[in-house]
């Protein structure tokens, strides 16, 4: 398949403002209307140090999660994670400061952006490298301000390719871009879908027969054709799998959201009329049907779903073993280290369930106040990104060895454990005596 690069075969009217919006709202803390943006240099800095730590006896953090080591990447907004790597930004101040930080609580490189370039995401090149891309704006000769897009290893920071001018908004989930300046998300306006390892077209809609495209992830493009669901490598537009469409949705309707699982490629199809379907991209394989929101946990090998007041846990192999029907409407938020997480959305307050069983529990000390940690994004290995009143901070994969001398000691039984002692340290001793 011909790859070609945005900036060339797009008109220079059709290259307008995408993931740097001049229209969003600016910073809360700077009052209101649309950010002035500044000049800076967008070049990467690799810093390859640990990232700030966080006093944990000052947190209310899931007990399980108090023996890990917790840093302070400065994030303001819900981070992404891809291979075990955290990327987020900070809004504070007169630009963005965009940090990746491993899982480990390594902070490996930041770099600035414009306070309107807030649009970013991770994917992946065809060897499995993840790739970060970043947008930025640019100006040529008093022409409107056009925004580009560059994508970097996301481990070194490495330039792998760009900068390149973006046709319109982000139009789905991953590299897919309006070709129209007023197309926002989950629009039925021209798509183009990218390739994350080069940073050139991967496929158009206007190539396909009726066709639409839903999302890119991970360097695969998903894609309806008639009433089926293809999925096509980025890279070369080799099939790498057909399903036909799930049975009542509606072709035009049809897209993927609000959130892929960045660690097991499951996704969730609808049409807005009901709760959808959850596929794998990776193969095409129906995981389950009647869900709104998907996340796995990786401890317990067991996959979240919700919808509307259901919240249940399917085993490995696909079977439910677990239901909870709350009083409310639930927002699901994620799930991982052996619970998930909901808020109702009424009341305000937070569900935590065992995903072993589905059980309501506490899994806070109930000694101490103030705002809780709650998790937002795991990796694989159970690192986690946790919102604190606004701020987020990662809780490691890096055991503290100076957890047994804290004081005081949190008080409060785990659910999980019965024995208030955190199956993560466990974990980590058993590993440093093979």
């Amino acid at each position: 398949m011909r790859r070609r690069t945005l900036a060339l075969t797009l008109p220079l009217g059709l290259l307008a403002l995408a993931a740097c919006d001049s229209d969003e709202p600016a910073n809360p803390s700077k009052g209101t209307g649309a950010p002035s943006d500044v000049d800076v240099d967008p070049a990467p800095t690799v810093v390859e140090e640990r990232a700030d730590t966080v006093d944990v006896t000052e947190l209310r953090l899931p007990l399980e999660m108090t023996p890990m080591i917790v840093v302070d990447p400065g994030w303001t907004a819900t981070p992404l994670e891809r291979d075990g790597i955290f990327l987020g930004y900070s809004d504070a101040g007169d630009r963005l400061r965009f940090r990746a930080v491993a899982q480990d609580g390594t902070l490996l490189w930041q770099a600035q952006r414009p306070l309107s370039c807030t649009g970013y995401g991770l994917s992946a090149d065809p060897d499995g490298t993840a790739i970060a891309v970043l947008a930025d704006t640019a100006s040529e000769g008093g022409a409107p301000l056009a925004t580009s897009l560059t994508g970097y290893d996301l481990r070194t920071a490495e330039v792998r390719w760009g900068p390149v001018e973006v046709p319109g908004p982000q139009a789905a989930q991953g590299m897919v871009y309006s070709a129209t300046e007023e197309a926002p998300m989950g629009s039925s306006q021209t798509r183009t879908a990218l390739v994350a390892g080069t940073g050139e077209i991967a496929l158009t809609e206007e190539e396909l027969d009726g066709g639409r495209i839903l999302a890119e992830h991970g360097g695969v493009v998903v894609m309806i054709d008639g009433d089926e669901l293809v999925a096509l490598e980025a890279a070369d537009g080799e099939q790498r799998w057909r399903i036909a469409l799930p049975e009542g949705l509606e072709p035009e309707r049809s897209a993927i959201g609000p959130r892929i699982d960045p660690n097991t490629g499951y996704a969730v199809l609808g049409d807005g009329s009901g709760a959808g379907t959850v596929i794998d991209l990776a193969d095409g394989h129906v995981i389950a049907r009647d869900a709104d929101q998907v996340a796995h946990d990786h401890v317990l090998d067991v996959t979240v779903l919700a919808a509307g007041t259901t919240v249940r846990g399917l085993d490995p192999d696909g079977s439910e073993s677990w239901r909870h029907e709350d009083a409310e409407q639930l927002r699901f938020i994620t799930a991982g280290e052996r619970l998930a997480y909901a808020q109702r959305q009424e009341e305000g307050t937070l569900v935590v369930l065992d995903t072993s069983h589905g059980r309501m529990v506490q899994p806070y000390d109930v000694d101490q106040t103030g705002a809780l940690a709650v998790p937002e994004i795991f990796s694989a290995d159970s690192a986690a990104a946790v919102d604190v009143d606004g701020a987020r901070y990662l809780v490691t994969t890096t055991f503290d060895e100076d957890y047994g001398t804290r004081l005081p000691a949190p008080r409060g039984v785990s659910a999980l454990t019965g024995t208030g002692r955190s199956l993560s340290a466990d974990r980590h001793r058993e590993e440093s005596q093979r």
